[in-house]
């Protein structure tokens, strides 16, 4: 039986709720806690874990209920010393390090014209692992925020180097649903790799996964989730986690679509530019006129929300539930604003 089954099975019972949550599933029938007899549902969750493990190629996958950045935590807690990363890593990988009073060697990128920081180059790394030789793992994001992911050239080194090489991937829960349209996804080469499965998946703010690729991590890491962790998750943002694996498995229509989309709505602009990216649903956008935060305060105007900006650009996410009516609106409000 999966999560989800579990959960709408309990809710069609109408049982009598002698247990917590306060609301007595009258908020939502299937938010449901831990329950004290066989019905429990850890068995179902660890079944998701399995499913997702294979999705994504890895040895082992966790499901967070926190984030990905509990992830990024539990993964530098597990490593036990110093850890290298690009100055432009997430927030969550100097709170980590914080936690595991290790040090943290930043290493720059430098910035392009356009105000966006460089994707870490093979020789950035390399000059990192020798300028810090007591560094126990190099974090690394791919895909950053922009859609680009880093050469597959810099895992092997890392790994020859002997160092533990943790990816970043919370932008990149989707790729494994494409193999044609998206780069390989680092899930099933890194020692750890998170996922906001919230960010481009069917899954609820806060689902996120973390796959593991190191027998020899794998009891640390659960120790650091727990320590990180509630003692009750939401079982609403396990089963979001479960179907959001199961949902991708069978999306390439959908993503061959929205591929053909996002090429239909490049060609509707008609002076704002495209950054040249490795993922296809990372709509990273450029208007000469407007830098890239007051692009995305105009376009509020018509109803169009961003989801950040960065230099020049406003950063866009798709997914399988935008239509061609979406684009075509985006393209339009775009337009509009680089013709006045």
């Amino acid at each position: 039986m999966s999560v989800t089954k579990f959960l709408t099975e309990y809710a069609a019972r109408k049982p009598l709720r002698w247990h917590t949550p306060g609301h007595k599933g009258t908020l939502n029938p299937c938010d449901l806690t831990e329950l004290a007899d066989a019905s429990f549902p850890a068995d179902f969750v660890r079944a998701a874990q399995a499913s997702a493990a294979a999705f994504y190629g890895a040895q082992q996958a966790r499901f967070l209920t926190n984030g990905s950045s509990m992830g990024i935590k539990a993964a530098i807690l597990a490593a036990k010393g110093d850890i290298i990363a690009p100055s432009s890593c997430h927030q969550s990988v100097s709170e980590a390090v914080q936690l595991s009073l290790a040090e943290l060697f930043c290493f720059d990128t430098g910035v392009s014209v356009c105000g966006l920081p460089n994707v870490p180059s093979l020789k950035d790394v390399t000059d990192a692992l020798q300028k810090h030789p007591s560094a126990k793992a190099v974090l690394l994001e791919s895909p950053d925020y922009f859609g680009r992911v880093i050469s597959p050239e810099i895992p092997k080194a890392i790994k020859k180097a002997g160092k533990l090489f943790f990816c970043d991937a919370a932008h990149g829960a989707h790729f494994p649903a494409h193999a044609q349209r998206f780069p390989v996804s680092y899930a099933a080469v890194a020692d750890a790799c998170n996922l906001s499965a919230h960010k481009t998946l069917n899954a609820y703010t806060q689902a996120a996964y973390l796959c593991v690729n190191n027998a020899a991590l794998m009891q640390d890491i659960d120790n650091a989730l727990k320590n990180l962790g509630t003692t009750s998750p939401s079982y609403l943002l396990l089963s979001s986690l479960e179907m959001a694996v199961e949902t991708a498995k069978n999306s390439f229509a959908a993503y061959e679509r929205l591929y053909a989309d996002v090429q239909h709505f490049k060609g509707l602009l008609k002076k704002a530019e495209c950054l040249q990216n490795d993922d296809f649903t990372r709509i990273v956008v450029r208007a000469a006129a407007y830098s890239g935060q007051e692009l995305v305060h105009r376009l509020v105007k018509y109803n169009l929300f961003a989801e950040a900006s960065a230099g020049s650009y406003a950063v866009f996410i798709a997914t399988p539930h935008e239509t061609r009516a979406d684009f075509t609106a985006l393209a339009d409000a775009l337009n509009t604003l680089t013709e006045l």
